[in-house]
């Protein structure tokens, strides 16, 4: 499980971090891989150059940069990412979780508190599934809510990750589709695109367009349909 804490006032970063380590020790179960951060630009540029991960702390008041502001970039990249916001007031909370966030932690804050947070937080990101993809380089293991969009190339996909990654594999679209159609998010996308819903800015007249600035041309027959499927994803998320 890969987590990221990002606080400005090393004496916080270092409660986080002992925390995160008592809460490891009652769940030896859990494997963590913990990435520290003492400036919001430090994540966010982490996070650009592809690292990903599974539950994000962030402090709210940062230098220069509110800690919902850091959460809306880092989101963007993984929108399933865990966002747990730690705070010494409650001033933001309400913007936190209309972003959705995991929990909204006032310091200072105890075990306890920490680690209903926590659970929260695992809660949401053990239920991932992950399918196992044969490329042309290696066999990976990817999570399903990685999958920004696939593109058919010939006789060859491209899979395109939220981490910017890309994987090639020799398999035909309508045969991927079959695979993960079974999950909602997915859609095909004329004879040449699968689209994880999850991941669609907008859709234009131009095309779908993604949140890692992709565009995937609609044609023109499909465009209702298309349109249609989006909204009814997005009234159906809205509603859980």
């Amino acid at each position: 499980m890969r987590i990221a804490v990002c606080d400005d006032i090393p004496k916080e970063l270092e409660k986080i971090l002992a925390a995160l380590g008592e809460y490891g020790k009652a769940h030896p179960e859990l494997c963590f891989e913990i990435d520290e951060y003492s400036t919001a630009l430090g994540i966010l540029n982490a996070v650009e150059k592809g690292k990903g991960y599974d539950i994000a702390f962030l402090d709210i008041f940062m230098p220069g940069i509110l800690g919902t502001d850091v959460a809306g970039e880092m989101l963007s990249k993984s929108p399933d990412m865990g966002i747990i916001f730690l705070s010494i007031s409650s001033e933001y909370a309400v913007a936190a979780f209309a972003m959705d966030a995991i929990h909204y932690l006032l310091k200072p804050f105890s075990q306890e508190q920490f680690d209903i947070a926590m659970d929260r937080a695992v809660k949401k990101v053990v239920h991932y599934d992950v399918i196992s993809l044969s490329c042309v380089d290696g066999v990976y293991r990817v999570r399903i809510s990685e999958i920004v969009f696939i593109e058919s190339q010939g006789h060859y996909l491209l899979l395109w990750l939220s981490s910017g990654e890309g994987l090639r594999m020799r398999k035909k679209i309508f045969q991927m589709f079959e695979e993960i159609k079974k999950y909602s998010e997915f859609i095909q996308v004329g004879g040449s695109y699968i689209a994880n819903l999850y991941f669609v800015r907008k859709i234009s007249v131009d095309g779908m367009k993604m949140y890692n600035g992709a565009i995937i041309p609609i044609p023109r027959r499909s465009r209702e349909k298309v349109r249609k499927a989006y909204m009814d994803f997005c009234w159906n998320e809205a509603m859980k």
